[in-house]
């Protein structure tokens, strides 16, 4: 039984009297990962989809040519619930996680130590997402084009990154884990799940990283403002487990939600230049030497809180079930959440 299940659906083994015999997740992120992961548990088949290299979506971790690796999207959660609270204490023991109390600096320039405890993955921040994916039927290079339901079955149709024609999978339930366009545009063709929702809009992030050569101690190791262009910048050293390359320190830089709208279509390496620019100017780093530097740009990273919190759509006569954080709020608490009850929908608790 995986580390998440086994907190908060390990007590419930009695299956519902008809359920879903296989089930089909798209995308493995968090909120993907996490229903999967509960399913599986629980004897059903499972087989997730996702069009990237690696498993985790923005809660992932990018690791370079170079050897570099950088935590490039999420950069720590809180558990807040209990059911998350109960997985973290057995992540933690099993050295999947681990807590980050960096200083913390405000746009006024007062430095404090969080007053919750942040966590992050380690050695990286991609090591949750792994950990959820452990022993699952994960098949990534995967990109779903369309969905279909007929005589009680689900026919999902897509393409492998070496095929050169698309290919049918078929199960009996639906979950759709994608942003929420991503999720509208396949869903809508089959299902009026989205008719009664209010549109989704989720915002983009430019996201810099960054590595630097006879750094000083700029005072802090997380620098945040988030009514500046530069929202965030943490110095990944200060996260532990993390190994430092080359006597370099290494910065994740995140651009606000203004100005990465503003500057979507910008080259990444014109990108690159604003936002080391604007760290330079901010913290009076124009003397150190800039090793690395390397945009990525996530075009569904933030969303606004959805009131009231729906966590799932679900489409109970075909099956369906979407799942993310954008139902909630751009949080991982809430794609972890999120995916939990996509499961227990599909399972009948």
């Amino acid at each position: 039984m995986g580390p998440l299940s086994a907190s908060f659906s390990a007590q419930k083994t009695r299956l519902p009297l008809s359920p879903p015999r296989r089930v089909a997740v798209v995308g493995a992120g968090l909120a993907g990962l996490a229903c999967a992961r509960v399913l599986a548990d629980r004897g059903l088949r499972v087989t997730v989809f996702d069009k990237g290299r690696s498993v985790g979506g923005r809660a992932t971790s990018r690791r370079e040519e170079s050897g570099r690796v950088f935590d490039h999207g999420a950069q720590f959660f809180t558990a807040r619930g209990e059911w998350l609270q109960a997985a973290v204490a057995l992540w933690e023991k099993a050295s999947v996680v681990a807590r980050w109390s960096p200083r913390v600096a405000d746009a006024s320039g007062n430095v404090l130590r969080p007053s919750e405890t942040w966590w992050v993955g380690t050695p990286s921040m991609g090591a949750l997402a792994k950990c959820l994916a452990n022993g699952l039927d994960v098949k990534l290079g995967c990109t779903v084009s369309t969905v279909a339901r007929a005589s009680e079955q689900w026919s999902i149709s897509f393409w492998s990154a070496e095929g050169d024609a698309p290919l049918i999978h078929e199960s009996d339930a639906l979950v759709l884990a994608l942003p929420a366009s991503q999720s509208a545009e396949l869903a809508r063709s089959c299902s009026s799940v989205f008719s009664d929702t209010a549109t989704f809009a989720q915002t983009p992030c430019w996201a810099v990283m960054l590595g630097l050569r006879g750094a000083p101690d700029f005072g802090a190791d997380v620098f945040e403002d988030r009514a500046s262009e530069l929202a965030w910048a943490a110095r990944e050293g200060s996260k532990p487990g993390r190994a430092r390359f080359a006597g370099e320190d290494a910065w994740m830089l995140h651009a606000s939600t203004l100005w990465s709208k503003a500057h979507l279509e910008d080259s990444p390496e014109a990108v690159c230049e604003a936002m080391v620019a604007a760290f330079a100017e901010r913290h009076g780093a124009h003397a150190v030497a800039v090793a690395y530097a390397k945009a990525h740009r996530w075009r569904f990273a933030r969303s606004p809180s959805c009131e009231p919190k729906l966590h799932v759509l679900v489409d109970r006569a075909n099956d369906l079930v979407v799942c993310g954080d954008w139902l909630a709020s751009a949080r991982v608490e809430s794609a972890l959440e999120s995916g939990r009850k996509a499961a227990e929908h599909l399972l009948g608790d």
